[in-house]
């Protein structure tokens, strides 16, 4: 067994306090003569002064308080005793999931350990911030990111206990101010058009840093780079990830009326899918939510998303919201209607190209290093992270990105 797992070897067991039975009884049997001497006391207990009520009490009470916290621990080393089996087999569980980066657990899994272990299936409930923090924190590290994360969040991780994320209250307070700030965003209907990269390879979906920027967008949230997929080289291109959901319309028609009659566009956006994508109160909600909610490492820094040659666009609560019948609906639609020429599901090749952009991060030293030196080591696994989880959720059918080809009549 790993060292990490190989804890309390010293505990003590039932055997131990075998000896304290005759302590118990002998208790016991203080507490019985007292009630037989009150009984049979010639002193109603009416007629009793305040200091002898006060002493009787105090010989009725003390036996029964310390009989109480004698049972009470013995209680306690005996669940211990039981559940002490159950905790190792779940940090075992545990270790084939996260690596701890200290040569000891922290407690706090140490505590989800146990409560796997007392609990009737066995599944282990692992805390989203617990988790998401220690990753940032490297406190612990994810043994096979690319192959647990998607069976985590479709609820298929056992090894062998199955491993369940439990979704706390502060993440749905994060969704809701971050649905806010995306509202008070709602009047920037324009959208960006990117032309065709002059390069072999789409650039990363991650930001680079400016100094001389001076119109960058607010909201430090991840840029959007969908269209940056398999259908890259067709231009020009819009993703409507960042746009507001309640400016969707808006954009849309004006995008209509500015392209050139007979010219063509390729629209990328993101959306839910799976079982009820669009319910609100589902716990996936919180899962597809987290890699568009807004970079820590991004706050208040001016930055630009690489190749698109001018200011930052942001990604909102769009994906979470819109769908694909609603988005062709309103090209269809309005005084200068677009001809919808191909609709493509791009999961695929944008999880992959995910994939691509967290593993250039992990090991290829001069974006490693440039990136760590603009913004820290603390964003880079932040970074890393959120983008490998977004192309788990594609992975994980939470997430799926579409590129539609549309034509201005002449």
């Amino acid at each position: 067994m790993h060292p990490l797992l190989d804890f309390d070897k010293h505990s003590w067991s039932l055997t131990d306090w075998v000896p304290h039975t005759d302590m118990v009884d002998h208790i016991l049997s203080c507490f019985y003569a007292v009630r037989r001497d009150l009984a049979a006391s010639d002193l109603p207990s009416l007629h009793m002064n305040p200091d002898e009520k006060l002493r009787s009490l105090f010989l009725v009470s003390f036996p029964c308080a310390l009989l109480a916290t004698l049972l009470y621990t013995t209680m306690c080393w005996t669940s211990k005793e039981n559940v002490l089996p159950g905790t190792r087999a779940a940090l075992v569980s545990l270790y084939a999931f996260i690596t701890p980066t200290q040569s000891f657990w922290p407690p706090q899994y140490l505590s989800v350990a146990r409560a796997a272990a007392t609990s009737t299936n066995k599944t282990i409930r692992l805390p989203l911030g617990t988790l998401y923090s220690d990753l940032l924190d490297d406190v612990v590290q994810l043994r096979y990111l690319g192959e647990h994360l998607p069976l985590l969040f479709a609820n298929k991780l056992s090894l062998p206990a199955p491993i369940r994320l439990q979704i706390e209250l502060i993440w749905w307070w994060r969704l809701l101010c971050f649905m806010f700030s995306c509202y008070m965003r709602s009047g920037q209907r324009c959208v960006t058009l990117i032309t065709k990269h002059e390069g072999s390879s789409p650039p990363p979906p991650y930001p680079r840093a400016v100094e001389d920027l001076a119109d960058t967008c607010p909201a430090s949230t991840p840029p959007s780079t969908l269209f940056f997929s398999m259908l890259y080289e067709n231009s020009p291109s819009v993703s409507l990830d960042c746009v507001p959901y309640h400016a969707l319309e808006p954009a849309i028609r004006k995008l209509q009326t500015t392209l050139a009659p007979g010219s063509h566009l390729t629209i990328g956006l993101t959306t839910r899918a799976g079982p009820a994508p669009h319910t609100f109160n589902d716990p996936r909600t919180i899962l597809t939510a987290l890699p568009f909610l807004p970079r820590a490492y991004l706050h208040g820094r001016r930055f630009k998303t690489a190749g698109a040659g001018g200011p930052s666009e942001s990604r909102t609560t769009t994906p979470l919201f819109v769908t694909l019948p609603r988005v062709l609906a309103l090209l269809n639609s309005g005084r200068a209607p677009l001809s919808v020429v191909l609709v493509r599901n791009v999961s695929a090749e944008y999880a992959e190209f995910l994939r691509r952009s967290a593993h250039a991060l992990d090991d290829d030293w001069e974006i490693r290093d440039a990136f760590v030196r603009d913004w820290g080591e603390g964003a880079w696994r932040e970074e890393r992270i959120c983008t490998m989880w977004e192309a788990a959720l594609v992975d994980a059918g939470l997430l799926a990105g579409w590129a539609i080809v549309v034509r201005k009549p002449e």
